[in-house]
C-alpha cells in the first residue's frame, strides 16, 4: 500500500518527500484503524456489561421468586399441620361428646323406666281397676327365643289374669310402635296381653297407630286407654 501511495505522491513531490509523506500517511491510517477497532470493542464490551447486569438482575428476581415460593410452601405446610391438629381435636371432641350423650341417654332411659315402674301401676289400678301382682323389667319367652321388656306388669282385672307389656321411650315414633307391637305379638303367655307405651313425647303418626291397634299410651301430656 505504501509503494502505491508513494508513486502517486512523486507526481507532485520530490522522491524523498514523497517517500516520507507515504510513510506518515500509512502510519496515520493504521493508528486510525486501531482507534476505530478500539471504540467498537469498547461499545461491544459496554453492551456485554449491560447484558450481564440484566442477567444478574433476572437471576436475582428468580432467586427472590424462589424464596417467596419456598416461604409459601412453608406457610402451607404449617397450615396443613395446624389443620390436621384441629381435625384431631375435633375428632376427640366428637368422641367425648358421643360418650357424654350416650351416658346421658342411658341415664335418661333408666330414670324414665324407673318413673314408669312407679307411675304406671297406680294409673292401671285407677283406670282399669287392676290388682297389681308384679311390676318390673323382665325377660319373656317368644315364639323364637326371648326378649327383655322395659315394663312387665302382671295382675288381675275382674279376676281375669292380665299381662301389661310396656315400651318406655323419651320420644315414641311410628316405627318404634310398629316394632314393639310386632314383638308383643310373639310373646307366649296364658294371660290377656295389653301393650302400653310410656314416654315424654309421641309423634302424631305414632299416636294414630297406637289408637288403631288398641294399645294404651301414657305421656307427660296425657293418657290414652282403649275402651
Amino acid at each position: 500500500m505504501t509503494s502505491v501511495l508513494e508513486e502517486k505522491l512523486r507526481a507532485a513531490f520530490p522522491p524523498e518527500q514523497a517517500h516520507l509523506l507515504a510513510e506518515v500517511i500509512h502510519e496515520a491510517y493504521n493508528d486510525l484503524v486501531k482507534a476505530r477497532d478500539f471504540n467498537e470493542l469498547k461499545s461491544i464490551v459496554g453492551e456485554l456489561a449491560q447484558a450481564q447486569k440484566r442477567t444478574e438482575e433476572q437471576v436475582e428476581e428468580l432467586a427472590q421468586a424462589q424464596k417467596r415460593t419456598e416461604e409459601r410452601v412453608d406457610q402451607l405446610a404449617v397450615a396443613v399441620a395446624e389443620l390436621a391438629e384441629a381435625q384431631k381435636r375435633t375428632e376427640r371432641a366428637v368422641k367425648q361428646l358421643a360418650r357424654q350423650v350416650g351416658g346421658l341417654s342411658e341415664a335418661l332411659g333408666g330414670s324414665l323406666e324407673d318413673l314408669a315402674l312407679e307411675v304406671v301401676p297406680e294409673i292401671l289400678e285407677h283406670r282399669w281397676g287392676m290388682e297389681i301382682e308384679f311390676c318390673e323389667r323382665d325377660v319373656l319367652p317368644l315364639r323364637n327365643g326371648s326378649d327383655e321388656f322395659d315394663l312387665v306388669i302382671r295382675g288381675r282385672i275382674e279376676e281375669r289374669p292380665v299381662l301389661v307389656l310396656g315400651e318406655v321411650k323419651s320420644n315414641i315414633t311410628e316405627s318404634e310402635v310398629e316394632r314393639f307391637l310386632d314383638l308383643v305379638s310373639q310373646v307366649e303367655a296364658n294371660e290377656e296381653i295389653r301393650p302400653l307405651f310410656f314416654g315424654y313425647r309421641v309423634e302424631r303418626a305414632a299416636k294414630a297407630l297406637i289408637r288403631d291397634r288398641g294399645a294404651a299410651m301414657v305421656t307427660t301430656r296425657g293418657k290414652y286407654f282403649p275402651d
